[in-house]
């Protein structure tokens, strides 16, 4: 068997017919954004779903609540 040796063959060199769609490009351009957008749904759901009950008890109520007797801390407003 005879060994050939020549200038390495590269990138360039490789010649591809006319028309030939190229299925890894294609697989690129439509893949990645569908798991983007799959990874991104799975985020949401994951967070709208994990049970944040242990944080209650931590934050304060997010409606404001006044006392009725203690109005005015200091004592009462004076009137002009």
């Amino acid at each position: 068997m005879e060994t050939t040796q020549g200038q390495p063959v590269g990138h360039e060199d490789i010649q591809v017919p006319s028309g030939r769609t190229r299925w890894w490009v294609v697989a690129l351009i439509l893949g990645l954004p569908a798991l983007l957008v799959i990874g991104f749904i799975a985020m949401v759901a994951i967070w709208v779903l994990t049970d944040d009950s242990s944080e209650t008890e931590q934050r304060p109520p997010h409606s404001l609540q006044v006392s009725v007797g203690d109005a005015w801390p200091g004592g009462a407003p004076t009137s002009a």
